[in-house]
Formats: C-alpha cells, sequence, structure tokens
C-alpha cells in the first residue's frame, strides 16, 4: 500500500511540475536546454561504446611467438 501511495505522488508531483513548466516561459527554456544536454550526453555515450565496440570485435593480429623457446636453441 505503501508503494502504491509513493508512485501515486510522484505521478502527480510530476504532472503539477509539468504543467508549471509549460506555463512559464523562463522554466520551459531551462527545460528545453536540459533537455539538449542530457541528448548531446546520451549521444556521446553511445558513440563511444559503439567506438569501444568496433576496437573489440576487430580481429586481433596473431600473437608472436614467445622468443624464450627460441632463445634455449
Amino acid at each position: 500500500m505503501r508503494k502504491l501511495f509513493w508512485l501515486i505522488s510522484g505521478i502527480s508531483i510530476g504532472l503539477v511540475l509539468a504543467r508549471r513548466i509549460e506555463e512559464n516561459p523562463a522554466a520551459k527554456a531551462i527545460a528545453e536546454d536540459v533537455k539538449k544536454a542530457a541528448r548531446e550526453f546520451g549521444s556521446a555515450v553511445a558513440d563511444g561504446f559503439n567506438e569501444r565496440e568496433m576496437e573489440l570485435s576487430k580481429p586481433s593480429s596473431p600473437a608472436k611467438r614467445s622468443s624464450a623457446k627460441t632463445a634455449g636453441k
């Protein structure tokens, strides 16, 4: 029951805040800036992830033989 109360409270507060942000031009501009920054950050993280994934998926070069075997001969 307590979890349901907090869920409904969170939804209600979110709706009230969203309505107030839509009514206030200054708050709307700030919200748009935050949204833009979050999208840029997410895009940078995704790009970095994709680059690293490409690095890891490249076939590695064959390992060189150890010189310890040839040094003993």
